[in-house]
C-alpha cells in the first residue's frame, strides 16, 4: 500500500509519536569470511541433529541445532551451519533488558546498530577474535513492534477478537492461540502479530528457564493494558532489499504503518449515511462510487467470500480500492461491518515507556 499524505498524517494521529522498537532480528554470515579460531569456536558449539541410513549408517545430512547464549538477562541464539547465524532480540541486551519499549538502538530502530550490539555480545562470548565486518552480514528477519494503550485487559482482548475476523488481501489468519493471533504466519515476505503483552509477559516470567529482566508485578499490572502490534519482514522483504543497512528508521515506520494502518482503516465513519457518502466522494467516478457501495452491501448481507464470488477481478480490487479510500479497513471489510475497534485505536494512545501508562 503506498502511503499518503492525508494517511500519514492520520496514523500520526493514530500512534502519537510513534516511538517503537525492533523485538527481533535474525543474520547470518557465510563461514568462508570467518577467521579459523572463530569458525572452529562457532561449529564447537551446539548439539548436532543427524539423519541417516539404519542399514547402512550412512550420514544423509547433519546440521547444528540453535544454541542459547545467555548472561543475566541477555540472550541470543546462534547456530552454525555453512553460515554462522545469530537471532534474538536487541531489546534483551541494551539497557536493563526491557523487551516491552526498549532501549539504544533497539528503540530507535536502528537496524544497523542493533546488528552490531548482537554481534559484538556474540563475538565476546566466543572469544576467538573478530567476527566479519558489518557489510559481509546478511539480515534475513526484522521484528518491528508498537505498543497501544487501551482501557484494560477486557479492552485488548475485545480488540483481539475483532482482529481474528480481519481476513482478505494480504490479511490471512493462520494461527489463534490464548491471546495471539497472527496474519500470513507462514509467509516468507512480511506477517503480523497481535497479542495482549500483560498475559504473555506473565507466562514468560512463570517459565524455569527464563532469565529475561525481571518485571514488577506493577509494570505487569500496566502490561494488561497493552495491545501489541507486531510486523515481521522477513527473507523475501530482505532479498528484495537492495541494502539493509540502508533501512533508516523512517522506512521501518513506514512499513509497521502501511501494514496495520490498512488493517485499522483511516476514518471514523459513524452512519451508514456518512459511509456512503464517502464511498461516492472517494470514487472517481458517480458510477464508480454506487458500484463501490453495492459491493459493501453485499459483503453485508453476504460475507466476503460471496461478494468476491459476484466480482470479475479488476472490478473487485478497483471497489475494494475505493472502500479504502473511503476510511474502510480489512477489518470492517472482512466483517462486512464499521467494527468498534477504529474508534478504540483512534483514542488509544501509543504508549513508549512505563510512566505513560499509569498516566
Amino acid at each position: 500500500m503506498r502511503l499518503t499524505t492525508a494517511n500519514r498524517s492520520k496514523i500520526t494521529q493514530i500512534t502519537g509519536a510513534k516511538i517503537m522498537l525492533i523485538d527481533w532480528v535474525t543474520v547470518r554470515v557465510n563461514l568462508e569470511h570467518c577467521s579459523e579460531q572463530v569458525r572452529a569456536a562457532a561449529l564447537a558449539l551446539g548439539d548436532r541433529i543427524c539423519r541417516y541410513c539404519p542399514t547402512s549408517g550412512e550420514i544423509r545430512y547433519e546440521s547444528q541445532a540453535w544454541d542459547s547464549i545467555r548472561s543475566d538477562s541477555h540472550q541470543v541464539s546462534i547456530r552454525c551451519t555453512g553460515d554462522l547465524w545469530i537471532q534474538g532480540s536487541p531489546a534483551r541486551l541494551m539497557g536493563d533488558g526491557c523487551a516491552v519499549f526498549g532501549s539504544g538502538a533497539s528503540r530507535a530502530l536502528d537496524l544497523v546498530g542493533c546488528v552490531n550490539r548482537m554481534t559484538q555480545f556474540v563475538q565476546d562470548y566466543l572469544g576467538a577474535g573478530q567476527l566479519p565486518a558489518i557489510d559481509l552480514w546478511k539480515v534475513t528477519r526484522v521484528d518491528v513492534t508498537g505498543n497501544l494503550k487501551l482501557k484494560d485487559l477486557g479492552a485488548v482482548r475485545e480488540a483481539l477478537s475483532i482482529l481474528r475476523n480481519c481476513e482478505g488481501g494480504r490479511y490471512r489468519v493462520s494461527q489463534q492461540q490464548g491471546d495471539t493471533v497472527y496474519w500470513s504466519h507462514s509467509s516468507k515476505h512480511r506477517s503480523g502479530k497481535a497479542y495482549a503483552k500483560g498475559p504473555h509477559l506473565a507466562h514468560m516470567m512463570k517459565k524455569p528457564d527464563y532469565t529475561g529482566r525481571s518485571y514488577t508485578p506493577q509494570e505487569l499490572s500496566d502490561a494488561s493494558q497493552l495491545l501489541r502490534l507486531e510486523l515481521s519482514l522477513k527473507r523475501e522483504f530482505f532479498a528484495r532489499c537492495d541494502d539493509w543497512k540502508a533501512l533508516t528508521p523512517a522506512d521501518l515506520k513506514a512499513e509497521w504503518d502501511s501494514y496495520f494502518e490498512r488493517m485499522i482503516g483511516g476514518a471514523e465513519v459513524s452512519t451508514e449515511h456518512d459511509l456512503k457518502k464517502r464511498i461516492l466522494e472517494a470514487a472517481p467516478t458517480e458510477g464508480q462510487g454506487r458500484a463501490a457501495w453495492g459491493l459493501w452491501c453485499i459483503i453485508k448481507a453476504q460475507g466476503w467470500e460471496a461478494a468476491r464470488e459476484c466480482s470479475s477481478r479488476p472490478t473487485w480490487y478497483r471497489n475494494l480500492k475505493i472502500l479504502r479510500a473511503a476510511g474502510l479497513g480489512d477489518a470492517d471489510i472482512s466483517a462486512g461491518n464499521v467494527v468498534a475497534l477504529r474508534k478504540r485505536i483512534i483514542d488509544a494512545q501509543m504508549v513508549n515507556d512505563w510512566s505513560q501508562i499509569a498516566a
